[in-house]
């Protein structure tokens, strides 16, 4: 059996011990919960029919009508809607192409990892824990339900592709590099920016160590890197500063989404090792932010690491014999220093952080809540300062354990943190009728009531984010949304819509062209709507007023008419 093979089918072995992707739980359910889950359904299922029918006006979505470019008010993931179009086309069901755009990301993660890995330590064992420890922790389990935030796999294509371009100077390297941090960027903002810092902390540090070949020389390949990323990215950094300032969006600090220290010990929810028993280590108590954990056994290597760093900072690569690329190690770990100081925020252990800076200063920053986030690259830094104590304590260990040394540790890492987030299951079913209805009607636009907003609380994600879902059934614009954020005034036309059939609401109605309104009954994810009696009423209500309506299972479907 090749090595390749044996490295592929351990790729797909971890994957499927910790993620689990049973054939009923791809198809029926999602991790986490009902909110983000089945909005970035929509944010993917979106970019995909967008792309392929509006290519020049994608970012228009069909929230928040009649608002424009709505898509850029959370990450747009357009990098990644190709191919979860392609996973939705065959699969014809797009909760299927979530969970197995997911579950590649997963693999790729390790793929990347292990090729970063190799160059830096030029050994297939040590590659492969290097992998193990960039990508199997408790962020990256209990994220599951953000598949933006599992795009950090590209983070080390991107330091690949990095130190390749300066070591070879190609042009072909820099284009590489280009796409690359295009792809990140657009999948995951907050990735994107984070990126571009630590990419600025490598060559700075490798400047610095006078370990850069001459700048002269490196100029035709940054000018090819920066030029074909600025060239697609900045005309999108344009359009999302445009639609924040036009939607009135201001985002402060968020201290509560900065790094704690304890975050490094605080596992997800669910883990198998530790269950809920370090739980109230979490450093703000919010456990889907905060669990950061990459195992005792890492953070141990990693102090010795550590302490083995400062040695080859000061004396050079003698630690031990074979080939590292000793400079590359320490401009990956200076970069993942820098992320880390980033990542604790503004106020850390209440101290002016460097982050003001950046938030006041560098731009895109200031859109930057969730801080904690930026210890991805710290994650690669950290997988640098075990792979560095376990390349230094193998020959130090008797020799019949030696070649169990690295399988050891990569199960201990396995044990300790493993155990992916929670799942739920979709609701599908009597559900979806009023979507098909409509989806056989003309085109206009939608209303579903009792429509949420932010001053709902945990309505407004609960609620919308299905609704948002089942709309990919039919695409036509929508007057609900739920976002990262929410257009000026839209809380107050909430309160104004939701009195529907009332005056005031039917002026609103006609104002914005709305063609249908939906009435829900029942309970939508555990939030009341309307009770049977009262959407019958309102139904009745509107037939006398000119408009015809239907019941489709337990919903009702008004249908105003064309606007005039």
């Amino acid at each position: 059996m090749s090595l390749r093979l044996k490295r592929w089918l351990l790729w797909l072995g971890l994957t499927v011990l910790l993620l689990q992707p049973t054939p009923h739980r791809i198809s029926t359910s999602v991790a986490g919960d009902l909110g983000d889950s089945m909005f970035l359904t929509w944010t993917l299922s979106w970019g995909a029919h967008g792309l392929a029918t509006q290519p020049l006006d994608v970012f228009d979505a069909n929230i928040f009508y009649p608002h424009a470019n709505t898509l850029a008010l959370s990450d747009s993931m357009l990098s990644l809607a190709p191919v979860f179009g392609v996973l939705n086309w065959l699969s014809g069901d797009g909760i299927v192409a979530l969970n197995l755009l997911v579950i590649a990301m997963f693999v790729f993660a390790l793929v990347a990892a292990h090729a970063l890995g190799k160059r830096l330590f030029d050994r297939e064992d040590l590659a492969v824990l290097f992998a193990v420890v960039v990508c199997c922790n408790s962020f990256v389990f209990g994220q599951q339900n953000h598949p933006q935030l599992q795009t950090f796999g590209l983070i080390s294509l991107c330091l690949l592709l990095l130190l390749r371009a300066v070591e070879l100077k190609r042009k072909r390297d820099g284009v590489a590099l280009a796409a690359a941090t295009v792809v990140l960027a657009l999948a995951n903002v907050l990735y994107g920016l984070i990126w571009v810092v630590a990419a600025v902390a490598v060559v700075a540090t490798m400047a610095v160590r006078r370990a850069l070949p001459p700048i002269r020389s490196l100029l035709p390949v940054a000018i090819t890197a920066a030029g074909g990323a600025a060239a697609v990215m900045g005309p999108v950094a344009l359009l999302y500063r445009r639609t924040l300032d036009t939607q009135g969006v201001s985002r402060g600090y968020e201290p509560a989404n900065s790094l704690g220290l304890r975050d490094l010990i605080t596992p997800q929810r669910d883990n198998w090792s530790w269950g809920s028993s370090l739980d109230s280590l979490n450093s703000f108590g919010r456990p889907g932010e905060h669990p950061y954990f990459v195992g005792f056994t890492a953070l141990g290597l990693g102090l010795i690491g550590a302490a083995l760093m400062v040695v080859l900072i000061r004396k050079g690569p003698r630690l031990d014999e074979g080939r590292v690329r000793s400079e590359e190690l320490i401009a990956v770990v200076a970069a993942g220093l820098v992320a880390l100081v980033l990542a604790f925020g503004p106020s850390p252990n209440g101290w002016p952080g460097p982050f003001r800076l950046f938030h006041s200063y560098v731009p895109g920053f200031d859109g930057v809540r969730a801080t904690a986030r930026f210890a991805v690259v710290t994650f690669v830094a950290g997988a640098v300062l075990v792979v560095l104590a376990v390349r230094w304590l193998q020959p130090r260990v008797n020799p019949r354990l030696r070649a169990a040394l690295v399988p050891f540790v990569v199960l201990m890492i396995i044990i300790e943190v493993g155990g992916p987030m929670g799942r739920v299951e979709v609701p599908e079913g009597d559900r979806r009728l009023v979507y098909e209805a409509i989806a056989d009607m003309d085109d206009g636009v939608v209303l579903e009531l009792p429509i949420q907003t932010p001053n709902d609380g945990f309505a407004w994600p609960f609620v919308e984010a299905p609704r948002m879902y089942h709309a990919t059934i039919d695409f036509n614009p929508r007057v609900n949304g739920y976002s990262g954020s929410a257009p000026q005034q839209f809380d107050g036309l909430g309160d104004v819509l939701n009195s529907f059939p009332a005056a005031e609401a039917l002026s609103s109605i006609d104002r914005l062209d709305v063609r249908y309104v939906i009435l829900h009954t029942g309970s939508e994810q555990g939030f009341p709507a309307y009770a049977a009696a009262d959407a019958a009423a309102i139904a009745t209500a509107a037939v006398e007023g000119g408009a015809r309506a239907s019941r489709h299972g337990e919903d009702w479907l008004i249908d105003l008419g064309d606007p005039v």
